[in-house]
Order: structure tokens, then sequence, then C-alpha cells
């Protein structure tokens, strides 16, 4: 007697993705999609810089495309070190189910959503700040800034759990970076 081929019950169907657990590119791919992207953002910011700015580079259109095409330029020749050097290793195989980590895990959504409700809040009720010059540099301490340092700081402690001096010391830099960005550079007030 033969058997039939296998029929799925509706009920214990899946879905999986076609590259589920398909691990790192090849490197020589990653390599050439690294040339790519910087071709392609060297070419953006290229004709983002060509837009007129009637009001100074500060105030030109071109502003935050150049920026995005330089970050994702800098992202592009990471890619293209990081298969440089994976360049002839031999290739792990990744098994997405031993990932207990998951961003899908509700518990941490739910941490996630209410981190970000609290930050939304602080903003919000955060009324003293200081203010003044150091360097020439117009610096100021506000709701923005410590609302955004302890955030960043309980979001890198649920989801990457690396040392504490590492998660602080990235999340006022991180800040005083956006800060003095937004502040001095495109003239534009933060809260607090």
């Amino acid at each position: 007697m033969k058997a039939g081929p296998a029929v799925s019950s509706p009920d214990k169907t899946e879905f999986a993705g076609e590259e589920e657990g398909a691990g790192y590119a090849a490197p020589s791919v990653d390599l050439i999609a690294a040339i790519l992207l910087i071709a392609l953002s060297g070419w953006y910011v290229w004709e983002a810089l060509g837009f007129r700015a009637p009001g100074g580079w500060r105030t030109g259109p071109g502003l935050v495309p150049a920026a995005a095409g330089i970050s994702l330029m800098l992202m592009a020749v990471g890619l293209g070190f990081t298969a440089i050097r994976r360049w002839g290793q031999a290739q792990a195989p990744v098994n997405p189910e031993l990932d207990e980590d998951s961003i899908s895990d509700p518990f941490r959504t739910g941490m996630l959503i209410g981190v970000i409700f609290i930050y939304l809040l602080a903003m919000d009720a955060i009324t003293f700040g200081l203010q003044g010059y150091l360097g020439g540099l117009y610096i100021v301490i506000g709701a923005f800034e410590i609302a955004t340092v302890l955030c960043l700081s309980v979001l890198m402690k649920l989801y990457w759990n690396g040392p504490l001096w590492i998660i602080a010391t990235v999340a006022v830099l991180w800040t005083a970076a956006l800060s003095l960005i937004f502040r001095n550079v495109f003239l534009i007030s933060l809260p607090g």
C-alpha cells in the first residue's frame, strides 16, 4: 500500500520567511552591497549639497539629506570592513529559536511601550535646567537631556544588558551630540 502526500492541518500551519535562520550573507555579497551603497550615498550627498541655500548652510534644504547620505556611507563602509574581516572564515549556523532575547517577547514589548510613555511624560514634567556657555558653545541641560539619558540607559539595560559604565557613557555622549547639533547647528530648541 502506497502512502499519499502528507496533508498539513490548517491550525498547525506556520509561516517562516525565506531568510529565517540564514545567518550572514556571503562576504562577497556584503562587499558588493557596500560598494554599491557607498556609490549611491556619495551621489545622494553630492546632489543634496547642490541645493540652493539662500539662508545659509544651516537652513539649506540639502542639510538633512546630506546628513542621511553621509550616515548611510559610514554604515556601508562598516559593512565593507566587516565583509573583509569575515572573508575566508567558516560561517556558524544560526538557529533563530535559540534567540531568547527576541523583540517579539510580549513582556519586553510592554516594557518598551512603558519606558517610552514615561519618557514622554518626563519631558513634559521636568521644569528645571542649567544653561550657559562652555568653550564658546551654548550648553543647556534641561528636560530633553535628563529624560533622554535616563530613557536610553533603561532601554540599553533592558535590550542589551552590557556593563553599566558603557551604557551610561553611550547615553550621555549620544544625548550631548543630539543636543549640541539641534541647539547649535540647526538652531532648533528642544523640550526643556
